[in-house]
């Protein structure tokens, strides 16, 4: 348990840093991928409601702090998200293509359409379809390729974690 909790917190601070670092200068059309909601998606088709839901969580919560707007809307969109994805994750071929890509496009628009909607709450709504054509679709493209060759090692990674829990409680008992 102790491995899966370090496990955790090491991956929210490499998602915060290439977040941070690497991704800030890829850019196509002026639009960034939000590797937070690649990892989200990626974390909900692996795991369990409740570990997809808290990483969910712990990464709107790091976006939230790196960004410096709001606190918390990032944080409830990602937890609400990484809920319905493992809730059907068991029914799925989770290394298809298409599952992949359409998770994470779908994931991608609900986050940032939502997002942008509570930000212009209270303003015009007007600009909102620009925003949808030259910001949403364009992430969502991006992020939807960019979890094609990120989901093999992270689910590695988990594979292995799962083999040392397994591997401990069986000392353990």
């Amino acid at each position: 348990m102790k491995y899966r909790i370090s496990a955790a917190v090491l991956l929210v601070m490499v998602a915060a840093f290439i977040q941070g670092s690497v991704f800030e200068y890829i850019e196509i059309l002026s639009v960034r991928p939000n590797f937070f909601i690649v990892i989200t998606v990626i974390i909900a088709l692996l795991r369990g409601v409740y570990e997809s839901a808290a990483m969910g969580l712990f990464f709107g919560l790091t976006m939230d702090i790196m960004m410096g707007k709001t606190l918390g809307w990032y944080a409830l969109l990602l937890f609400l998200v990484s809920i319905p994805i493992s809730m059907v994750n068991e029914k799925l071929y989770k290394e298809k293509f298409l599952v992949l890509f359409s998770f994470t496009f779908l994931s991608t628009l609900a986050v940032e359409t939502l997002f942008y909607l509570i930000i212009f709450l209270f303003k015009d709504y007007s600009i909102l379809h620009h925003i949808f054509a030259r910001t949403i679709l364009p992430e969502a493209l991006y992020n939807s390729i960019l979890i094609l060759p990120l989901f093999k090692p992270i689910s590695k990674v988990y594979t292995i974690l799962d083999n040392v829990d397994r591997r401990r409680n069986r000392l353990s008992a």
